[in-house]
């Protein structure tokens, strides 16, 4: 049963990487990961400093209003990559049917770009939604520490997101990662200057 049981995995494994090869998964996955879990913490940023601006001490407040901005997130970003990736990944597949007068319907080069929009789009959203909730746990303990805490917990998970991405984008690039995490901060404050600017309306 055991050795079923591995062997399954093994051949799957084996069938995941033959479609990575084939549709270039992992590339790609990296960047939807370094784009879209930026714009997660980003926007969760600008939700939190709104709060913060406009004096909401009710943590339930905050968790429902960055829910609904995970949630958003994370659907729009599963869909617009799905749609996106698999018009590509069809045009691409009729051309290269064109090219080589052979119908690659069912074929492993078809199998490999509709397992690749499928990942890729939950990639898209799940890299979001959640990079995005992160900052939100603290404000789950709302009810056992002040507020004022669940604001500045939210922005330093914030910022430790950024620096992971400054890490990671800095390691793929072969860039100097002091710069790298620099660039990653920089945005942060430049969000929250910009957030704070929203007292003088």
């Amino acid at each position: 049963m055991f050795d079923n049981i591995k062997n399954k995995i093994k051949d799957y494994t084996q069938t995941v990487k033959t479609y990575n090869k084939i549709a270039n998964i992992a590339q790609i996955t990296r960047k939807y990961i370094a784009i879209n879990g930026f714009d997660g913490v980003i926007t969760i940023m600008g939700v939190l400093i709104g709060n913060f601006v406009i004096g909401t001490v009710d943590y339930k407040h905050v968790i429902i209003a960055g829910s609904a901005v995970c949630i958003s997130l994370s659907v729009s970003g599963v869909w617009s990559a799905y749609n996106s990736e698999s018009a590509e990944r069809t045009k691409e597949i009729q051309e290269l049917e064109k090219s080589t007068l052979h119908v690659l319907n069912g074929t492993v080069i078809s199998r490999a770009q509709s397992f690749a929009s499928i990942i890729l789009a939950a990639v898209n959203g799940l890299s979001s939604g959640v990079t995005a909730f992160i900052p939100l746990i603290p404000f789950f303990f709302g009810s056992r520490i002040p507020i004022s805490a669940c604001y500045y917990l939210g922005a330093s998970f914030a910022f430790l997101i950024l620096i992971g991405f400054g890490i990671f984008l800095g390691k793929i690039s072969n860039r100097n990662l002091l710069i790298s995490i620099l660039k990653m901060i920089l945005a942060g404050i430049f969000c929250i200057g910009l957030g704070f600017l929203l007292e003088f309306i």
